[in-house]
């Protein structure tokens, strides 16, 4: 019989569970197993860990779970689930800083109890600090690159290095990270607001998403990038889906959203292989029709069954 992957990995704090599901742990409700999920107790447990583990054996990393597919095959290795004790939020003037796995709807609830504005639009965004700066996420004409001010990183071998904003590279939908890094922390600037206005503003933001978004179904967020053309003319990706005759479009139990075409819902027991499909389906409609390539705000991680 051969010896546990666990059996390689340091004593942590934290804890380890082998053939983990994931798909609960993800907005969409699909995917298969984590050949190791690690939870660490806090960053300064996640740091040891990657200070002591064998270097060959591959780390992913999954917050909230949104804006992925983990394939139906799972994923080897290890997963590190940031959540608990890696979520504090602190503020200090009208800056504030969030480690990792807090949920960016809770520094937005944070900003408004203090009275700082700036960060309303993080009540938009489902998923966790961690993954709202690596990929640069935004919402309603603001990114987290408009409010950045230094993120600080777990590098392989467990040291810490804090990166400005220029630093991380930021574009449309994405940052430049050193190879392997992985973010434990975020300090955004923000400036001192209204706190009744504040509210207002996450109020309609919030009143925008429910009733233009499939909120009450599981479902992975924006699945296509919007397109940029040679000219920089920014055209939303639910439109050419739209126009490409793919609203409400099904494969297996993976459904284009009739609410919000760039949303793919999971209508009750589809696979990850369902939404892949889904995915690939619409790409070709409207590559074939408007001759657009769509790229996938979704990122694709896993083994395929």
């Amino acid at each position: 019989m051969s010896p546990s992957i666990v059996d390689q990995l340091p004593i942590v704090r934290g804890t380890y569970h082998e053939n983990a599901p994931l798909a609960p742990l993800t907005t969409v409700k699909v995917g298969g197993a984590a050949q190791v999920l690690f939870q660490p107790q806090d960053i300064e447990d996640l740091a040891y860990f990657m200070a002591k583990k064998p270097q060959d054996i591959a780390l992913t990393v999954v917050g909230e779970g949104s804006n992925i597919l983990i394939r139906d095959g799972g994923i080897k290795g290890v997963v590190v689930l940031l959540g608990k004790g890696c979520d504090n939020v602190t503020v200090t003037g009208a800056r504030i800083t969030a480690e990792a796995g807090a949920n960016s709807g809770k520094v937005a609830r944070t900003a408004r109890t203090e009275g700082l504005t700036g960060g309303e639009f993080l009540c938009g965004i489902p998923g966790s600090v961690g993954g709202a700066v690596k990929m640069n996420a935004g919402a309603y004409n603001t990114e987290v690159k408009d409010i950045l001010d230094s993120a600080t990183v777990l590098l392989k071998d467990g040291t810490r290095q804090t990166l400005t904003n220029e630093e991380l590279g930021f574009g449309y939908r994405h940052s430049s990270l050193p190879d392997g890094a992985i973010v434990v922390e975020a300090t955004f600037n923000l400036k001192p607001g209204d706190k009744d206005e504040i509210r207002e503003k996450m109020r309609q933001i919030n009143r925008e998403r429910s009733t233009s978004q499939p909120l009450n179904m599981p479902s992975s967020g924006s699945w296509f990038k919007n397109h940029v053309d040679k000219k920089g003319v920014k055209t939303n990706a639910w439109k050419l889906v739209d126009k490409a005759g793919c609203r409400g479009l099904k494969y297996g139990n993976a459904q284009v959203s009739e609410k919000h075409c760039n949303f793919f819902v999971n209508l009750g027991g589809a696979t990850a292989a369902d939404m892949e499909k889904l995915s690939t389906m619409v790409e070709e409609k409207v590559h074939e029709k408007m001759g657009i390539k769509l790229g996938r705000e979704v990122r694709f991680i896993g083994e395929e069954k």
